[in-house]
Protein backbone atom coordinates (compact mmCIF):
# COMPACT_ATOMS: atom_id res chain seq x y z
CA UNK A 1 0.00 0.00 0.00
CA UNK A 2 1.29 3.63 -0.90
CA UNK A 3 -0.31 6.98 0.06
CA UNK A 4 0.69 10.03 -1.77
CA UNK A 5 0.01 13.89 -1.83
CA UNK A 6 -2.32 14.70 -4.66
CA UNK A 7 -3.84 18.18 -5.06
CA UNK A 8 -4.07 18.39 -1.10
CA UNK A 9 -5.47 15.11 -0.35
CA UNK A 10 -3.98 11.38 0.45
CA UNK A 11 -4.75 9.46 -1.84
CA UNK A 12 -3.96 5.48 -1.54
CA UNK A 13 -2.06 4.37 -4.93
CA UNK A 14 -0.88 0.74 -6.01
CA UNK A 15 0.93 0.94 -9.22
CA UNK A 16 1.47 -2.35 -10.62
CA UNK A 17 4.90 -2.47 -13.07
CA UNK A 18 4.75 -4.14 -16.40
CA UNK A 19 5.74 -8.09 -16.25
CA UNK A 20 7.04 -8.49 -19.64
CA UNK A 21 8.79 -6.39 -22.20
CA UNK A 22 6.62 -4.76 -25.25
CA UNK A 23 7.96 -3.34 -28.37
CA UNK A 24 8.82 0.47 -27.36
CA UNK A 25 8.25 2.30 -24.18
CA UNK A 26 5.33 -0.09 -21.50
CA UNK A 27 1.81 2.25 -21.88
CA UNK A 28 0.98 3.14 -19.07
CA UNK A 29 -2.91 2.93 -17.92
CA UNK A 30 -4.50 4.62 -15.54
CA UNK A 31 -7.86 3.14 -13.92
CA UNK A 32 -10.72 5.29 -12.67
CA UNK A 33 -12.90 3.25 -10.09
CA UNK A 34 -16.99 4.22 -9.89
CA UNK A 35 -18.50 5.86 -7.41
CA UNK A 36 -19.51 5.19 -3.83
CA UNK A 37 -20.33 1.26 -3.83
CA UNK A 38 -16.88 0.69 -5.40
CA UNK A 39 -12.96 1.24 -4.87
CA UNK A 40 -9.55 0.49 -6.13
CA UNK A 41 -10.02 -2.98 -6.17
CA UNK A 42 -13.16 -3.56 -8.48
CA UNK A 43 -9.68 -2.67 -11.34
CA UNK A 44 -6.67 -3.86 -9.75
CA UNK A 45 -7.75 -7.74 -9.16
CA UNK A 46 -9.91 -7.69 -12.70
CA UNK A 47 -7.79 -5.86 -14.80
CA UNK A 48 -5.12 -4.77 -13.15
CA UNK A 49 -2.84 -7.87 -12.85
CA UNK A 50 -3.82 -8.58 -16.60
CA UNK A 51 -2.68 -6.10 -18.24
CA UNK A 52 0.09 -5.73 -16.15
CA UNK A 53 1.47 -8.82 -17.26
CA UNK A 54 0.82 -7.89 -21.54
CA UNK A 55 3.17 -5.68 -20.42
CA UNK A 56 1.49 -2.35 -19.54
CA UNK A 57 2.55 0.19 -16.18
CA UNK A 58 -0.76 0.21 -14.47
CA UNK A 59 -2.22 2.97 -11.88
CA UNK A 60 -4.63 2.45 -9.80
CA UNK A 61 -5.80 4.80 -7.32
CA UNK A 62 -8.93 5.22 -4.27
CA UNK A 63 -10.85 8.24 -5.36
CA UNK A 64 -11.10 11.28 -2.89
CA UNK A 65 -13.42 9.65 -0.12
CA UNK A 66 -13.41 5.66 -1.40
CA UNK A 67 -11.29 3.34 -0.08
CA UNK A 68 -7.97 4.11 1.99
CA UNK A 69 -8.06 7.06 0.65
CA UNK A 70 -8.31 10.35 2.37
CA UNK A 71 -12.28 11.51 3.31
CA UNK A 72 -12.35 14.95 2.92
CA UNK A 73 -15.41 17.22 4.08
CA UNK A 74 -16.25 18.39 0.60
CA UNK A 75 -14.21 18.53 -2.70
CA UNK A 76 -16.33 16.50 -5.22
CA UNK A 77 -16.96 18.01 -8.11
CA UNK A 78 -16.10 16.95 -11.23
CA UNK A 79 -13.16 20.01 -11.02
CA UNK A 80 -11.25 18.66 -8.10
CA UNK A 81 -11.57 14.67 -9.11
CA UNK A 82 -9.77 16.33 -12.03
CA UNK A 83 -7.31 18.08 -10.03
CA UNK A 84 -6.56 14.95 -7.87
CA UNK A 85 -6.10 13.02 -11.35
CA UNK A 86 -3.42 15.76 -12.51
CA UNK A 87 -2.30 15.65 -9.13
CA UNK A 88 -2.00 12.09 -8.76
CA UNK A 89 0.18 12.08 -12.39
CA UNK A 90 2.52 15.00 -11.50
CA UNK A 91 2.95 13.13 -8.10
CA UNK A 92 4.40 9.93 -9.54
CA UNK A 93 6.35 11.43 -12.21
CA UNK A 94 4.71 10.69 -14.92
CA UNK A 95 5.16 12.79 -17.70
CA UNK A 96 3.95 11.17 -21.12
CA UNK A 97 0.14 10.57 -22.42
CA UNK A 98 -1.68 7.55 -20.50
CA UNK A 99 -4.64 5.42 -21.05
CA UNK A 100 -7.18 6.06 -19.02
CA UNK A 101 -9.97 3.39 -18.30
CA UNK A 102 -13.13 4.64 -16.67
CA UNK A 103 -16.02 2.88 -14.87
CA UNK A 104 -19.31 4.40 -14.22
CA UNK A 105 -18.18 7.60 -12.63
CA UNK A 106 -14.48 6.99 -13.44
CA UNK A 107 -15.31 6.79 -17.03
CA UNK A 108 -16.96 9.98 -17.31
CA UNK A 109 -14.21 11.16 -14.61
CA UNK A 110 -12.15 9.64 -17.42
CA UNK A 111 -13.96 11.65 -20.68
CA UNK A 112 -13.75 15.16 -18.71
CA UNK A 113 -10.17 14.86 -18.03
CA UNK A 114 -9.57 14.11 -21.97
CA UNK A 115 -11.67 16.89 -23.24
CA UNK A 116 -9.82 19.26 -20.55
CA UNK A 117 -6.31 17.68 -20.72
CA UNK A 118 -6.41 15.93 -24.26
CA UNK A 119 -2.63 16.10 -24.95
CA UNK A 120 -2.36 14.35 -21.73
CA UNK A 121 -4.30 11.35 -23.21
CA UNK A 122 -3.27 8.27 -25.39
CA UNK A 123 -6.68 7.16 -24.79
CA UNK A 124 -10.06 6.38 -23.30
CA UNK A 125 -11.54 3.12 -22.29
CA UNK A 126 -15.70 4.25 -21.46
CA UNK A 127 -16.88 1.22 -19.29
CA UNK A 128 -20.62 2.24 -18.93
CA UNK A 129 -20.18 6.12 -18.28
CA UNK A 130 -23.06 8.43 -17.39
CA UNK A 131 -23.70 10.54 -20.32
CA UNK A 132 -26.16 13.36 -20.79
CA UNK A 133 -25.95 16.79 -22.68
CA UNK A 134 -28.64 18.39 -20.56
CA UNK A 135 -29.02 17.38 -16.79
CA UNK A 136 -25.82 15.18 -16.05
CA UNK A 137 -25.15 16.97 -12.51
CA UNK A 138 -29.22 16.68 -11.44
CA UNK A 139 -29.35 12.96 -12.51
CA UNK A 140 -26.03 11.73 -10.60
CA UNK A 141 -27.32 13.68 -7.94
CA UNK A 142 -30.53 12.33 -7.94
CA UNK A 143 -29.04 8.51 -8.35
CA UNK A 144 -27.13 9.45 -5.04
CA UNK A 145 -30.22 10.28 -3.45
CA UNK A 146 -31.68 6.78 -4.12
CA UNK A 147 -28.43 4.91 -3.48
CA UNK A 148 -28.97 6.79 0.21
CA UNK A 149 -32.35 5.59 0.67
CA UNK A 150 -31.86 2.30 -0.34
CA UNK A 151 -29.11 2.13 2.33
CA UNK A 152 -31.21 3.40 5.09
CA UNK A 153 -33.94 1.07 4.56
CA UNK A 154 -35.10 -0.56 7.41
CA UNK A 155 -34.17 -4.03 6.17
CA UNK A 156 -30.70 -2.89 5.09
CA UNK A 157 -30.38 -1.97 8.50
CA UNK A 158 -31.18 -5.12 9.94
CA UNK A 159 -29.24 -7.41 7.77
CA UNK A 160 -26.04 -4.85 8.61
CA UNK A 161 -26.69 -5.15 12.13
CA UNK A 162 -27.27 -9.32 12.37
CA UNK A 163 -26.29 -10.94 8.52
CA UNK A 164 -23.88 -9.19 6.82
CA UNK A 165 -20.03 -9.93 6.43
CA UNK A 166 -17.48 -7.78 8.52
CA UNK A 167 -16.49 -6.93 4.79
CA UNK A 168 -19.45 -5.94 2.97
CA UNK A 169 -20.55 -4.47 6.78
CA UNK A 170 -17.74 -2.02 6.38
CA UNK A 171 -17.62 -1.14 2.88
CA UNK A 172 -21.65 -0.37 3.58
CA UNK A 173 -20.93 1.58 6.27
CA UNK A 174 -17.99 3.59 4.78
CA UNK A 175 -20.66 4.33 1.78
CA UNK A 176 -22.83 5.78 3.85
CA UNK A 177 -20.53 7.87 5.73
CA UNK A 178 -19.34 9.02 2.23
CA UNK A 179 -23.12 10.10 1.19
CA UNK A 180 -24.32 11.67 4.53
CA UNK A 181 -20.92 13.45 6.18
CA UNK A 182 -19.74 15.17 2.73
CA UNK A 183 -20.31 17.42 0.40
CA UNK A 184 -20.84 15.08 -2.48
CA UNK A 185 -24.45 14.73 -3.64
CA UNK A 186 -24.25 18.38 -3.53
CA UNK A 187 -21.40 18.34 -5.25
CA UNK A 188 -22.53 16.23 -8.06
CA UNK A 189 -25.72 18.47 -9.06
CA UNK A 190 -22.17 21.35 -9.81
CA UNK A 191 -21.09 18.41 -12.15
CA UNK A 192 -21.69 20.50 -15.82
CA UNK A 193 -22.96 18.25 -18.71
CA UNK A 194 -20.48 17.65 -21.79
CA UNK A 195 -20.82 20.28 -24.14
CA UNK A 196 -21.46 18.42 -27.97
CA UNK A 197 -18.56 21.02 -29.45
CA UNK A 198 -16.03 20.28 -27.33
CA UNK A 199 -16.49 16.58 -27.67
CA UNK A 200 -17.13 16.79 -31.25
CA UNK A 201 -13.36 18.19 -31.33
CA UNK A 202 -11.61 15.38 -29.19
CA UNK A 203 -8.79 14.17 -30.77
CA UNK A 204 -8.53 11.09 -28.51
CA UNK A 205 -9.39 7.28 -29.75
CA UNK A 206 -12.43 6.48 -27.05
CA UNK A 207 -13.57 2.52 -26.93
CA UNK A 208 -16.93 2.86 -25.40
CA UNK A 209 -18.58 -0.27 -23.10
CA UNK A 210 -22.61 -0.80 -22.01
CA UNK A 211 -24.58 -3.84 -20.94
CA UNK A 212 -27.14 -4.36 -22.62
CA UNK A 213 -29.68 -4.60 -20.03
CA UNK A 214 -27.66 -1.40 -18.26
CA UNK A 215 -30.32 0.98 -17.20
CA UNK A 216 -28.11 3.72 -19.49
CA UNK A 217 -27.36 2.06 -22.63
CA UNK A 218 -29.75 4.23 -24.50
CA UNK A 219 -27.22 7.04 -23.34
CA UNK A 220 -24.61 5.43 -25.67
CA UNK A 221 -25.65 6.13 -28.89
CA UNK A 222 -25.76 10.06 -28.13
CA UNK A 223 -22.11 9.40 -27.11
CA UNK A 224 -20.65 7.63 -29.89
CA UNK A 225 -22.43 10.13 -32.27
CA UNK A 226 -20.68 13.10 -31.02
CA UNK A 227 -17.63 11.92 -30.60
CA UNK A 228 -15.19 11.46 -34.14
CA UNK A 229 -13.40 8.31 -33.01
CA UNK A 230 -15.22 6.09 -30.74
CA UNK A 231 -15.85 2.73 -31.11
CA UNK A 232 -18.86 1.00 -29.64
CA UNK A 233 -19.67 -2.59 -28.08
CA UNK A 234 -22.97 -3.16 -26.29
CA UNK A 235 -22.42 -6.62 -24.30
CA UNK A 236 -25.56 -8.71 -24.22
CA UNK A 237 -27.01 -10.12 -20.89
CA UNK A 238 -24.83 -7.68 -18.83
CA UNK A 239 -26.08 -5.03 -16.71
CA UNK A 240 -24.43 -1.27 -15.67
CA UNK A 241 -21.96 -4.18 -13.73
CA UNK A 242 -20.20 -5.18 -16.57
CA UNK A 243 -17.12 -4.38 -15.21
CA UNK A 244 -17.73 -7.95 -12.67
CA UNK A 245 -20.42 -9.52 -15.17
CA UNK A 246 -18.37 -9.64 -18.23
CA UNK A 247 -14.32 -9.46 -16.87
CA UNK A 248 -13.50 -12.60 -19.01
CA UNK A 249 -13.96 -10.64 -22.57
CA UNK A 250 -13.12 -7.09 -21.14
CA UNK A 251 -9.51 -8.34 -20.26
CA UNK A 252 -9.33 -9.66 -23.97
CA UNK A 253 -11.15 -6.53 -25.44
CA UNK A 254 -8.56 -4.53 -23.36
CA UNK A 255 -5.39 -6.29 -24.78
CA UNK A 256 -6.96 -5.84 -28.45
CA UNK A 257 -7.27 -2.07 -27.38
CA UNK A 258 -3.72 -1.53 -26.35
CA UNK A 259 -1.86 -3.54 -28.46
CA UNK A 260 -3.57 -4.93 -31.47
CA UNK A 261 -6.35 -2.13 -32.37
CA UNK A 262 -5.35 -2.57 -35.60
CA UNK A 263 -6.89 -6.46 -35.80
CA UNK A 264 -10.70 -7.29 -35.60
CA UNK A 265 -12.32 -6.63 -32.44
CA UNK A 266 -11.96 -10.13 -30.19
CA UNK A 267 -15.77 -11.40 -30.07
CA UNK A 268 -17.11 -12.47 -26.95
CA UNK A 269 -17.40 -16.31 -25.98
CA UNK A 270 -20.44 -17.65 -27.29
CA UNK A 271 -23.16 -18.20 -25.11
CA UNK A 272 -21.25 -16.21 -22.42
CA UNK A 273 -24.78 -14.75 -20.34
CA UNK A 274 -25.26 -13.20 -17.14
CA UNK A 275 -28.98 -13.77 -16.02
CA UNK A 276 -29.76 -10.78 -13.36
CA UNK A 277 -32.02 -12.11 -10.73
CA UNK A 278 -35.67 -10.05 -10.58
CA UNK A 279 -34.93 -8.65 -7.37
CA UNK A 280 -31.78 -6.49 -9.28
CA UNK A 281 -33.75 -5.06 -12.12
CA UNK A 282 -36.81 -4.38 -9.78
CA UNK A 283 -34.12 -2.40 -7.53
CA UNK A 284 -35.93 -4.20 -3.93
CA UNK A 285 -34.11 -5.76 -1.02
CA UNK A 286 -33.53 -9.76 -2.26
CA UNK A 287 -35.24 -12.54 -0.99
CA UNK A 288 -34.40 -13.91 2.58
CA UNK A 289 -32.68 -10.72 3.18
CA UNK A 290 -33.58 -10.75 6.93
CA UNK A 291 -33.57 -14.54 7.43
CA UNK A 292 -32.35 -15.77 10.66
CA UNK A 293 -28.77 -17.45 10.12
CA UNK A 294 -28.94 -20.82 11.74
CA UNK A 295 -25.88 -23.09 11.31
CA UNK A 296 -24.29 -22.69 7.86
CA UNK A 297 -26.99 -20.69 6.49
CA UNK A 298 -26.23 -17.60 5.45
CA UNK A 299 -27.33 -14.50 4.15
CA UNK A 300 -27.77 -13.31 0.82
CA UNK A 301 -25.46 -10.05 0.42
CA UNK A 302 -27.16 -7.60 -1.31
CA UNK A 303 -24.62 -6.59 -3.90
CA UNK A 304 -25.29 -10.11 -5.60
CA UNK A 305 -26.17 -10.42 -8.88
Amino acid sequence: MAEILANGVRLHVQRIPPSRRTAGDAPTVVMLHGMIMDNISAFYFGLGNCLAAAGCDVICYDLRGHGRSERTRDGYTMAESIADLRGLLDALGVDRPVHLVGNSYGATLALAFGLDHADQVESLTLIEPPFLVDGLGEEMARSLEQLLAAMSDQEVEQWLADGAGRAIGRSMRAARALLRETTIGQDMLAIPSFPPARLAGLNVPVLAVYGANSEIVNQAESLVGLMPDCTLTILEHTTHMVLREAADYLRDLMRWWLFRRREEMPQRRAGARFVTPDWVRQMVPPPGLNSARRGNDTVPSPNRA
